[in-house]
């Protein structure tokens, strides 16, 4: 009974020091976010109790995404949380990445998202060579969200033939039409959302130098790049383990 009651104390203590390391992390972080970083007992004399509660969980919510990425960081590289914490303070590169990549964490409801971003910290920390790969594909998916991976989705999809006597059976890339064939609900900001994701890299437009077939025939044919569909890959991995 006596070796079980060290082992539990033991083991409490270990998780206690890792909670500290990964509070730490997260305040630090937070340092550079408006609503993460505030201090409550600060603003209890100016703001109204209920706005306190929203300000309170968005704080809970979000510490509890950047522990989640931690935790898949931990199981990708194959290393326990305290010794993965360990192992990022020593090198500038694996602090970096880690704060970027907590960062995203803490601003993504996404879950498969999350995930992903935390696998990405563990390949960093498991193999240095690849962190300034790992760094990107954490900017990649920082710039993803729900709106983002459902027109991923449609991209990586084959596109739609074309019209008869084209001399070639399906379009290269997908036309605004079409995609809003797809999507609806994207009349007014598609553009935005291809923008945001041609500026990630994600994206890129193949129809560039193309002759138009008529005046009403977009020259836009957008298709994924191997980094987008890298990115998607790695939403979908963390999507088909679930």
């Amino acid at each position: 009974m006596g070796h079980e009651t060290s082992e539990k104390k033991a083991g409490s203590s270990a998780e206690a020091g890792v909670k500290a390391s990964t509070g730490v992390i997260v305040a630090t972080v937070g340092m550079f976010n408006p609503v993460a970083g505030m201090a409550l007992g600060a603003l209890k004399e100016y703001v109204d109790a209920p706005i306190l509660q929203l300000i309170e969980r968005e704080r809970a919510r979000r510490e509890e995404r950047a522990a989640r990425a931690l935790q898949a960081g931990s199981e990708e590289a194959q290393r326990s949380l305290d010794r993965l914490v360990q192992t990022i303070e020593t090198s500038p590169d694996l602090l970096a990445l880690m704060s970027e990549t907590v960062q995203a964490a803490m601003e993504t409801p996404l879950t498969e998202k999350i995930i992903a971003l935390g696998r990405c910290l563990g390949r960093g920390v498991r193999d240095e060579a690849s962190v300034d790969a790992e760094r990107l594909r954490v900017r990649g998916l920082a710039g993803i969200e729900a709106p983002e991976v459902k027109l991923l989705e449609v991209l990586a999809k084959e596109t739609h033939p074309t019209p008869e006597g084209w001399y070639q059976e399906r379009f290269p890339g997908w036309r605004h039409p079409e995609i809003l064939t797809e999507l609806p609900g994207f009349a007014k900001v598609l553009d935005a959302s291809i923008a945001r994701l041609t500026a990630e890299g994600i994206v890129r437009d193949d129809g560039l130098g193309r002759v138009a077939m008529s005046d009403d025939d977009p020259r836009e044919m957008w298709v994924l790049t191997d980094f987008g569909s890298d990115c998607l890959s790695l939403l979908r991995a963390v999507s088909a383990g679930e």
